[in-house]
C-alpha cells in the first residue's frame, strides 16, 4: 500500500500541471478504482488536492518539507545563542525538540556536569524534563500531552496539569531531579512566528551548586532571543 501511495505521489510530482486520476493510473500501473480511491485518501488528508484541471501535490507536503528543514534552522539560529548562555552560567546548555514521549536532544554544550551525556540525539523523558514541561505547556496537540502523561494517576495527572498551567505563565519549567539525579534544570519554550511551539532550551547543572532563580531570567531570555532569531536562519 506504501508502495503505491507514494507511486502515485511521483506520478503528481512528475506531471506537467495537473493531473488526472486515469493518467495517475497509467502512469503508476495501478487499477484505476484503486487509483481513485487512494487518491480520494490522499485528498482528504490535504497531501493531495483536486481542482478543476485534476489532481495536483497538496500543502501538507509543503508543511512537511518546512518541518524537515526545522532542525537545521534552529541549530543554526541556537548556535551563538547557546554558547553566550553556557558561558554566563557555566552550565550544560541543551537545545530539545519533541518526538513521541520524549525530548530529543539537537545540540548541547558541555558544562560541569561530565556525568551528564551531552552528544546530539539523546533522549530524556519529556514528562519529566525541564525541556519537555517546558515544550507540553504550550503544546496545543492535547493527544501529544495525553501520550506523555498517560503513566500518571489521577492525582498525579492534576498537579502535573497545575504544573503546565504555571509553566505557561512564567515561561519556565524546572526539573529538581526527576529526571537525573543531583541534576537541576531549568528550561524555556521556543516559540515560531505562527505562535506553536517548536522545542525548549534548557540550562542544567548540579542541584547542589546552581541557583535556579540566578538562571532562570537568563534561559527565559535565551527562549525569546532564539525565537527571534529564527525565521531568519
Amino acid at each position: 500500500m506504501l508502495t503505491r501511495i507514494l507511486s502515485i505521489l511521483d506520478a503528481v510530482k512528475s506531471a506537467d500541471g495537473a493531473i488526472s486520476v486515469t493518467q495517475i493510473a497509467y502512469a503508476t500501473d495501478i487499477p484505476k478504482s484503486t487509483a481513485a480511491r487512494l487518491v480520494s485518501e490522499l485528498v482528504s488528508q490535504r497531501y493531495l488536492v483536486r481542482g478543476d484541471g485534476g489532481i495536483s501535490l497538496g500543502l501538507r507536503l509543503f508543511e512537511l518539507g518546512a518541518r524537515a528543514t526545522m532542525p537545521r534552522r534552529l541549530v543554526s539560529a541556537a548556535a551563538p545563542i547557546m554558547s553566550h548562555l553556557a558561558q554566563r552560567t557555566g552550565e550544560r546548555v541543551g537545545l530539545w525538540v519533541q518526538q513521541g514521549t520524549d525530548m530529543v536532544s539537537l545540540a548541547a554544550a558541555p558544562g560541569r556536569l561530565p556525568m551528564l551525556p551531552t552528544w546530539a540525539g539523546m533522549r530524556s523523558p519529556a514528562l519529566t524534563t525541564a525541556s519537555g514541561k517546558a515544550f507540553l505547556a504550550f503544546c496545543e496537540d492535547e493527544r501529544v500531552i495525553d501520550l506523555v502523561s498517560a503513566p500518571l494517576i489521577a492525582a498525579e495527572m492534576l498537579r502535573f496539569r497545575r504544573e503546565l498551567t504555571d509553566v505557561r505563565s512564567s515561561m519556565l519549567a524546572t526539573d529538581s531531579g526527576a529526571s537525573y539525579r543531583g541534576v537541576l534544570a531549568v528550561a524555556s519554550p521556543i516559540i515560531g512566528s505562527d505562535s506553536s511551539v517548536i522545542g525548549a532550551i534548557s540550562v542544567a547543572g548540579p542541584s547542589d551548586a546552581m541557583r535556579p532563580d540566578n538562571v532562570a531570567p537568563l534561559v527565559r531570555a535565551a527562549g525569546v532571543s532564539l525565537a527571534k532569531r529564527l525565521p531568519a536562519a
